[in-house]
């Protein structure tokens, strides 16, 4: 009877649990419904407020991104929408249409058709650990005489990185009240204007915090010129910017005695699309570089602003880029190259002890001069520090040496230089 009812639990167990992952299953592929529900539920919604009147489209136009606009009976607008005990979030972005069609307004001609609003409806929800959504569309087509005030049209196209379209960025035209368009999936971001004539379209940091332009820039203006029923499309390049942490490191597997130069070096970001020759320098001791554009193919980097410097430039090549996406911040390692040491007293003979050494750059070209503090001298004027590629003057009291760091992994001190030398 024992063995029984053991078998019976066990069997009674996997029952139950089959029978809870199949109602966990069937709620799951019920959950789509109500979605698509609430999606044709905010449709109708804004198709009935679209006509009510004849300022009603410029209305609705003017809120281009709104996040649960029409709560359920007794919930409260702005807060997700509960049903069947599930929490919906619906988005809804409107975006004028002036050629009539439901494709991007950035890609078409100058050219104006009679104007219409194309309505995205986004619901989305949670399950398993994942965030799921429907989305619906249609196109929403004012009666004739509605908008006989707007005369033309201003479609701020906004690209990425990658190329694509950026959504969410909010665009301001001005002069005149016009109220803030946030881009669509597609990057555009459309105004419909009651003048025509000279205007500028900008991206501005306080509502895009984070963001850069191609150059660097976090708020970016450009002129636009309206005439009478033509759009004029006017493209930006601005995506959400990268951060690179600086990483100095001693190559070779230095040991923990050798100690970096003071301050930190200047460093080189390198991509060829960059201007001043696809470089960008980071002054000494900065650590954290901000604003940078994400670009695909990332970021060379290396210690020194000099031409000598650059490990293409001494027997060596260039470390893999890295490659930060937008709005992420990644770990970028800078290498510096072991140096040890021994000053001696140019007239004697006899080690330089306890003396401050410090390495000043010899081949300015491409830079000021740079010097570093490597350290301060042992009881037998040795010295184990790090240094940027490059060829270097290290003295130490009456003491001077020429060091040889090259990208080709050697390391040579070559001559040893009389006092005043």
């Amino acid at each position: 009877m024992m063995i029984a009812l053991v078998i019976l639990g066990l069997a009674s167990s996997g029952f139950a649990y089959g029978l809870q992952l199949t109602l966990t299953v069937t709620q799951e592929d019920r959950t789509p419904i109500p979605a698509t529900n609430l999606s044709a539920r905010e449709l109708e919604t804004v198709r009935n407020e679209f006509g009510v009147s004849k300022t009603a489209p410029r209305t609705i136009a003017a809120d281009s991104i709104v996040t649960n606009p029409h709560p359920l009976p007794g919930g409260v607008s702005g807060q997700p929408l509960r049903l069947d005990g599930t929490d919906f979030t619906v988005v809804r972005t409107v975006q004028w249409l002036p050629g009539g069609t439901g494709t991007s307004p950035c890609d078409g001609g100058s050219a104006v058709t009679y104007p219409s609003l194309g309505v995205n409806v986004r619901v989305s929800w949670q399950a398993q650990g994942m965030t799921k959504d429907v989305e619906s569309n249609t196109v929403l087509t004012p009666p004739k005489g509605t908008l006989s005030d707007v005369k033309g049209f201003i479609a701020a196209k906004v690209q990425g990185a990658d190329g694509n379209g950026v959504s969410g960025v909010t665009v301001k035209v001005s002069p005149g009240t016009h109220p803030a368009v946030v881009t669509a999936a597609d990057g555009c971001a459309v105004f419909a204007l009651s003048s025509t004539g000279n205007y500028s379209v900008t991206l501005a940091e306080a509502s895009n915090p984070g963001y850069v332009s191609f150059e660097g820039q976090k708020t970016v203006s450009k002129p636009a010129t309206v005439g009478n029923g033509t759009i004029q499309i006017v493209p930006f390049s601005y995506d959400a910017a990268a951060t690179l942490e600086l990483d100095f490191q001693i190559s070779d597997g230095a040991g923990p005695d050798y100690q970096k130069p003071a301050p930190l070096p200047s460093v080189v970001l390198f991509n060829p699309s960059l201007p001043s020759m696809g470089k960008k320098k980071v002054p000494a001791g900065q650590t954290t570089v901000t604003g940078l554009w994400p670009f695909p193919d990332g970021y060379s980097l290396w210690a020194g602003t000099c031409n000598l410097n650059d490990p293409a430039a001494s027997g060596g090549t260039r470390a893999d880029p890295v490659k930060p996406r937008p709005g992420q911040t990644v770990t970028a390692p800078v290498v510096l190259k072991p140096v040890k040491l021994t000053m001696n007293d140019d007239e004697d003979g006899g080690p330089i002890a306890n003396t401050e050494a410090i390495a000043t750059i010899i081949n300015i070209s491409g830079c000021n001069e740079m010097q570093f503090v490597l350290g301060t001298t042992d009881a037998n004027g040795l010295i184990k520090s790090a240094l940027p590629y490059g060829q270097w003057r290290v003295s130490a009291g009456l003491g001077e040496m020429l060091v040889d760091v090259t990208a080709n992994g050697s390391v040579t001190y070559p001559l040893e230089l009389p006092v005043g030398g």
